[in-house]
């Protein structure tokens, strides 16, 4: 039970923060339509939140094979192709996410003298989602790749 719970935990966060996203936004307008007084600080935490699901949730697609794929072309090669392509693919996403964490990196550098105007957090933890989700992707394509390369077809 456990084993699972932490295998899906990139997942439980991004529900958390989809969760902490709805109730931020709906608290933005409610403070603006009924309170008539916007709060100051619900845009920036629905832009982390949002932030952070984008990364996050790219990661999880790369986890449970979800991006885009040229199904009906690549569906038609044999299968030693199949695999091939498929290996390709992996490698692609795998080079996409090492710019990801270099770039993410230059960010999070960037974002260390920098603050949030009215909460005052470093930029730096939003920024972060980058190279954490570029991490995740490489992780979560390793295993695939394996099987692309070393397993053998009829």
């Amino acid at each position: 039970m456990k084993a699972k719970l932490l295998a899906n935990a990139v997942e439980w966060v991004c529900l958390i923060l989809m969760a902490a996203l709805s109730i931020d936004l709906m608290l933005g307008v409610f403070s603006r339509y009924v309170l008539a007084s916007t709060f100051t600080w619900y845009d920036e935490i629905a832009r982390a939140c949002f932030v952070w699901m984008v990364f996050l949730g790219a990661a999880v697609g790369v986890k449970r094979g979800a991006h885009f794929r040229l199904h009906l072309l690549v569906d038609r090669f044999p299968p030693g192709l199949q695999r091939a392509a498929g290996g390709l693919a992996r490698l692609v996403v795998i080079a996409f996410s090492i710019a990801l964490i270099q770039q993410g990196w230059a960010f999070v550098e960037l974002g260390r003298a920098q603050q949030t105007p009215v909460l005052g957090l470093s930029k730096a933890w939003i920024y972060s989602a980058m190279p954490v989700g570029g991490a995740l992707m490489i992780l979560y394509s390793l295993a695939p790749l394996g099987r692309a390369l070393w397993e053998r077809g009829p």
